[in-house]
């Protein structure tokens, strides 16, 4: 299976499939990971703003880094023919990045 890892509006669990979001639980990731990954989520959907991107640069670039971190620690858990991708699209609009 292909997943893709990215935020949207209102969406609790940010893995994707090509049937469109995955319900929670898929993948399977263990309980210190999940919390990881629900915590990513929950920044995005209370500090990301449609109309100004992240409120600082700081905040901003520090998002990335960590869903780029949660990347890595995901496909170290999925079976071999699994994988998944980051589809960051998230962008600071004050500053263009």
């Amino acid at each position: 299976m292909r997943y893709g890892l990215m935020n949207e509006y209102g969406v609790d669990w940010p893995f994707w499939s090509e049937d469109g979001p995955c319900n929670q639980g898929v993948p399977s990731l263990p309980p210190r990971l999940i919390d990881e990954v629900l915590a990513w989520t929950n920044d995005f959907n209370t500090n990301y703003s449609v109309e100004a991107g992240w409120p600082t640069e700081v905040a901003a670039r520090s998002h990335e880094r960590q869903g780029r971190r949660l990347l890595q620690l995901v496909r170290r858990e999925l079976e071999p023919e699994d994988e998944v991708v980051f589809d960051y699209w998230e962008t600071n609009r004050r500053k263009g990045l």
